[in-house]
């Protein structure tokens, strides 16, 4: 419910959504297509590395790739890197929006404007 809730609301802002069910697999959609301008992770991520782990290999391989982390309460935000966005569940869609909003991805001059739709 989750998932598709996320998936729906970035399509519904103009990008074209890559789900993916593990950290691995989301590392896996990095490595094989181009044009991802920002990752949406679960804290808890199933796979070989959880949320921030996961977060913090993309800033390190993928430094332009911005970074939306969620989660259940009172989790340990300093696990994440430096500029990743955190929201606590329950979190709204305008939450997230302000969030790509402020990262400059949507809105009157978003910085990733290309055709195909970017990535989330």
């Amino acid at each position: 419910m989750v998932m598709l809730s996320a998936v729906q609301m970035f399509e519904a802002n103009g990008f074209e959504a890559l789900v993916a069910f593990s950290s691995d697999e989301a590392i896996a959609h990095l490595e094989s297509r181009g044009g991802v301008v920002v990752a949406f992770a679960e804290y808890d991520a199933p796979g070989t590395m959880d949320g921030p782990a996961l977060a913090r290999t993309i800033r390190n391989r993928w430094p332009t790739v911005e970074i939306i982390v969620v989660s259940r309460p009172r989790r340990a935000i300093e696990d994440l890197p430096l500029g990743a966005r955190y929201f606590q569940k329950p979190y709204t869609q305008a939450e997230i929006a302000r969030a790509l909003e402020d990262l400059g991805l949507i809105g009157d001059q978003p910085r990733a404007r290309t055709n195909p739709p970017p990535r989330a």
